[in-house]
């Protein structure tokens, strides 16, 4: 994990119980064998690949009824988009079917530039607007 500058650890974990909060708050009615685990400020769900080593992403969602780790997501703010953090972003790729990186407006080109040989599912950017953090898809698109 990239040790950020204090007011970046905030926006961190401010917008990982975003995503919590508003895009995989899981369990619910709609979907009850999902659970989202958050690993800030204490880890809380471990990803291991196949040779044992351990991994605390951001965001894991797992299928309660096969304990199968279904999505990672992994937020990024701006002094940890590089090529160190991309190298873990290409790890979390290949563990799980899903990984969505999160990542601060307008570093769409620099994050793509990054990602270019890691399979990510799907890209997000979060802004701050009037006090209020927003997340927005970037890729894919919805139709």
């Amino acid at each position: 994990m990239e040790d950020r500058p204090l007011p970046e650890q905030v926006v961190h974990e401010t917008i990982i119980n975003l995503i919590k909060r508003s895009l995989y708050n899981y369990p619910n009615p709609a979907q009850p064998h999902l659970m989202t685990f958050v690993n800030h400020p204490l880890r809380n769900k471990v990803v291991t690949d196949a040779e044992g080593n351990e991994y605390y992403p951001d965001i894991v969602i797992i299928n309660t009824l096969n304990n199968k780790i279904v999505m990672i997501g992994e937020v990024e703010t701006f002094s940890s988009i590089n090529e160190e953090e991309a190298q873990q972003w290409a790890k979390f790729a290949t563990l799980v079917p899903v990984f969505y990186l999160f990542y601060p407006r307008g570093l769409y080109d620099k994050v793509k530039a990054l990602i270019k040989d890691i399979k990510v599912s799907g890209l997000f950017e979060y802004q701050k607007t009037n006090e209020h953090y927003t997340i927005t898809r970037r890729w894919p698109f919805l139709s």
